[in-house]
């Protein structure tokens, strides 16, 4: 070994195998869910603060009366930030695949970035490139500055409490989009007898069911603008009936959301019950191939070995073993 360690990194990583552990390392730290990844979890909070910062200067940009050396701090933060998701979406995509072949990696990658949150990174980082393709289109760049905020939505991914919001909403998509369209038919059929009822008392106001669909919208969501409403007996009997009708029908799926989140709690209490000795012992020896192949570090094995002893049951006392 010399006596430069920078001299001697170098020399290592020239073996083909150390470009592919950095590479599928920089993979799992951007791609795992970071409760299960020290690495991981760091960067996401690192991203995480330059996403909101982004998002406060994003939001405070469009204030023109601001000093210009606010103006300067804002510009500065909105860069400085489009710089580091640049960065980002440069690494994910260099770092999603493994195929041998050029054409195999221009594939995955191609494949990879028409993912909907690779989409969103790269509709957040065009103010980056968009200088180059049209210096000049000024209002264009300020449109596209202010779709950055869309960055948030890579943020949630890995939330905790908005997973299991969008799981419960997949299970119960069938019922939902039968309620939605009970909603949709509900305002149709209530619009076009409003229609029908108050078009000669209101002709201004009922001028045709597409306004007419304006009044059931709001009726039936209780706001109530009060710029359009019924001044026939007839038509207050029906507002009164749609009205109820709303309450009940919108009621409907906070009850089924209140019940998928249940049953969702109910599984995760069930994935924690304690593991049978073989199946721990298998998850043990996979994770210590991982940590030989140089896929995780050793902090990382221990951190995952800590959560499994625990949870290991011992087979002739039905307990967990301590």
């Amino acid at each position: 070994m010399t006596e430069n360690p920078a001299q001697d990194t170098q020399e290592i990583c020239k073996d083909p195998s150390c470009y592919d552990r950095v590479k599928t390392r920089v993979n799992l730290i951007l791609n795992t869910y970071p409760n299960e990844d020290r690495a991981a979890r760091r960067v996401k909070y690192f991203l995480a603060i330059f996403i909101l910062a982004n998002t406060i200067a994003v939001v405070l940009s469009t204030i023109s009366d601001l000093p210009l050396s606010i103006h300067n701090l804002i510009f500065a933060i909105i860069s400085i930030s489009l710089t580091i998701f640049t960065i980002e979406y440069v690494l994910r995509l260099w770092s999603c695949t493994d195929s041998p072949t050029f054409l195999g990696r221009v594939k995955d990658r191609l494949h990879y970035a028409t993912g909907i949150y690779m989409i969103i990174d790269f509709i957040s980082i065009i103010p980056i490139i968009f200088p180059f393709v049209f210096p000049q289109d000024y209002a264009l760049l300020h449109i596209f500055r202010l779709l950055s905020i869309f960055k948030l939505v890579r943020y949630t991914r890995h939330n905790d409490a908005l997973q299991l919001l969008s799981r419960v909403i997949f299970k119960k998509r069938e019922i939902i989009s039968i309620l939605v369209i009970f909603l949709v038919f509900e305002i149709l059929f209530s619009s076009t007898i409003m229609y029908l009822v108050e078009n000669a008392a209101q002709p201004d106001k009922f001028s045709s069911i597409p306004a007419a669909m304006w009044w059931a919208a709001m009726t039936m969501t209780t706001v109530g603008y009060g710029d359009i409403y019924p001044i026939t007996p007839l038509g207050q009997t029906i507002t009164s009936m749609v009205t109820i009708g709303g309450v009940l029908l919108l009621a409907l799926p906070s009850a089924i959301l209140a019940s998928g989140f249940m049953e969702e709690r109910q599984k995760e209490q069930k994935s924690h019950e304690p593991l049978e000795t073989e199946t721990g012992i298998l998850l043990l020896e996979r994770l210590g191939t991982l940590k030989e192949r140089g896929l995780i570090t050793e902090e990382e094995f221990n951190d995952f070995k800590a959560l499994i002893l625990p949870r290991l049951r011992d087979p002739e006392e039905g307990e967990i073993k301590k």
